[in-house]
């Protein structure tokens, strides 16, 4: 039985790991990290970026969007009823032209061709957040999870999928713990993480002992109704 999480090493060339850790040393634009319910260092203490946003962060942000496109393009696919489940989406057929319902029968000659555009028409990537957790004091040591109720737009419950990317190795301390999973996953630099973004993929980060932590973290989520349908959400 598959636990959902992706786990995927040289996601990222060390090279470009340390060009980010080296922007995000420099930048003049870090803050204190926050929760989904603002600043509380009980719950977590790191020093965040928008690596999305950030202009020193620019020259990297194609390498790594191509990174994270590949990867979530190979999720989805392994994981079809991420797109087959919610929406019951009805495609071209590929030999025929005819609208044919999209299933897990015909997923792999429906559904794989047309899964980069699927991608661009239901999902979409959030802000991507470069962190950097102490040496034996940071760390998220909090149990929780993605999808949650905030604001007017809710943009939390469209979140769909988690993923991280880690900077560098910390080989002492600093794991991300998946606790219905009984899984402990350790930074090695380069290394990508996925996983559902729900309360079944509840998690923490361990505070790093043997050195500072540095990662890129955001979500996938779906796109608004209005977007998908092509209506207004009223």
């Amino acid at each position: 039985m598959t636990d959902f999480i992706e786990v995927l090493d040289d996601a990222l060339a060390p090279a470009l790991c340390q060009q980010i850790i080296d922007a995000f040393n420099k930048s003049k634009q870090l803050q204190t990290g926050r929760t989904g319910g603002g600043v509380d260092t009980d719950k977590k203490r790191s020093l965040d970026v928008s690596f999305s946003q950030a202009s020193e962060f620019a020259p990297m942000r194609a390498q790594v969007m191509q990174a994270v496109g590949n990867a979530i393009h190979d999720y989805l696919k392994k994981y079809y009823f991420a797109i087959v489940g919610p929406l019951g989406l009805t495609l071209p057929d590929p030999q025929t032209g005819q609208p044919v319902k999209l299933t897990a029968d015909n997923f792999a000659d429906i559904g794989i061709p047309a899964l980069p555009g699927l991608m661009r028409h239901l999902f979409r990537t959030g802000d991507i957040n470069a962190q950097r957790y102490e040496q034996g004091n940071g760390g998220y040591p909090y149990w929780h999870s993605e999808v949650y109720p905030q604001g007017p737009h809710c943009e939390p419950l469209h979140r769909i999928l988690l993923f991280m990317f880690y900077l560098n190795d910390v080989e002492e301390g600093g794991s991300t713990d998946f606790y219905y999973q009984n899984k402990s996953i350790q930074p090695r630099a380069g290394r990508m993480v996925i996983a559902p973004a729900y309360f079944t993929h509840t998690h923490r980060g361990q505070v790093p002992v043997s050195d500072h932590k540095y990662i890129l973290t955001s979500w996938v989520l779906f796109n608004r109704a209005e977007q998908i349908y092509g209506q207004s959400s009223n």
